[in-house]
């Protein structure tokens, strides 16, 4: 008896220990994105173009970015995502700020409880192998490469443009989900981004197959 009441006080202490700890993990967390990062990202509102704003939104960060990729770039972040500054300006090409261990942690925790509803969950799968040959042939024929570093077995390890986001890594980046909505119509997201949109606009199925070849880029 006194063996199980020792179990059942340790089991208590350690589901107190770990409380405690989310709470203080939430409460910092918070506290960071809305004093430090809200001064260039932006957490609630409305979807705006990229040049009424200085950084891109945090405001789905939960549906877009992998968890553990976000927690070590908060501590590092020399990974270039916007190789000519966000919104294709130089000006706006400043070094991110690095945070402690504990607090990129914190700030992770926060952010994934930020989600967007239009982002459906669990809809993106590994793709097929034919999936993944639809997928490579329509990124070369739409010229992703244009403005979009893509991996590559060349020198540097990737080829392409880069007037626009990185595509580094994207497999341990970013989340398929979140991708396959985006990539169904950006400007749901960045309204007037000049994302390229192929008109008439690549069925559904398209869309898939080549988010399902994206998501292998980094892996």
């Amino acid at each position: 008896m006194l063996n199980k009441l020792i179990v059942v006080g340790l089991v208590w202490t350690l589901a107190c220990s770990t409380s405690a700890e989310s709470v203080w993990a939430s409460g910092i967390g918070e506290q960071t994105v809305k004093s430090t990062c809200t001064t260039c990202h932006r957490i609630e509102g409305n979807p705006v173009s990229r040049k009424n704003k200085k950084a891109p939104d945090l405001i789905w960060a939960g549906n877009k970015y992998q968890p553990q990729w976000l927690e070590e770039w908060l501590q590092d972040p020399k990974q270039r995502l916007y190789p000519v500054g966000y919104d294709y300006n130089a000006k706006r090409k400043q070094p991110h700020l690095a945070l402690p261990a504990e607090t990129a942690k914190a700030v992770t925790q926060y952010l994934a409880l930020l989600k967007d509803p239009r982002i459906q969950e669990g809809i993106m799968k590994p793709g097929t192998s034919e999936q993944m040959q639809k997928g490579k042939k329509l990124y070369q024929e739409h010229a992703c490469t244009n403005c979009h570093w893509t991996p590559a077995e060349t020198r540097r390890g990737y080829t392409g443009g880069k007037s626009s986001t990185s595509f580094l890594k994207m497999g341990t980046r970013l989340k398929a989900d979140w991708v396959y909505r985006f990539n169904l119509n950006p400007n749901d997201f960045v309204p007037k981004s000049g994302a390229y949109i192929p008109k008439p606009p690549l069925p559904d199925s398209d869309i898939y197959a080549i988010t399902a070849y994206m998501m292998t880029f980094g892996k």
